[in-house]
């Protein structure tokens, strides 16, 4: 599956980064194998975040806009309880949920549901997945590099 996605290059990538902040695929193979081939780290990491950053702020509108009809509160007060909760420590749940494996992934449209402020949604999580961008890329030529050592 990884393999199609590496096919298609920048734009596998880009596709994968989108569909990683909605659904849990891990896009840590693409970006190795992108890099493998040779591709520019500098390009990877600005598509790779570019995705990640457009697929969470999808994941946060469809919790925002959509999910929230079908979550009926019949408490009113334990809604408010929740949203206050996440208010307060929703910055770091979103900060740290790029490198939860599937639950992370949920963590945008949690906060959609929970109407976190968009403002700072999309700071936090773009400082989130620049983050993690920096680390996946960095691991990644580390393994190439390893790799190739006991290869030659």
């Amino acid at each position: 599956m990884f393999g199609l996605f590496i096919y298609y290059g920048m734009i596998g990538l880009f596709a994968i980064g989108i569909l990683s902040s909605i659904i849990p695929i891990p896009t840590e193979p693409v970006v190795l194998g992108l890099l493998d081939a040779g591709e520019n780290p500098e390009l990877v990491f600005m598509v790779l975040i570019t995705g990640s950053i457009l697929g969470a702020s999808l994941g946060y509108i469809l919790g925002k806009y959509e999910l929230r009809k079908f979550m009926p509160f019949h408490d009113h007060e334990k809604e408010k309880r929740m949203q206050k909760y996440f208010q307060e420590y929703g910055g770091f749940l979103l900060l740290v949920s790029p490198w939860i494996p599937v639950v992370g992934d949920l963590a945008p449209m949690v906060a959609g549901i929970e109407n976190y402020d968009t403002k700072r949604f999309l700071i936090i999580i773009s400082a989130a997945k620049i983050i993690k961008g920096i680390g996946i890329i960095y691991i990644s030529i580390k393994v190439i590099n390893w790799w190739t050592v006991f290869i030659k």
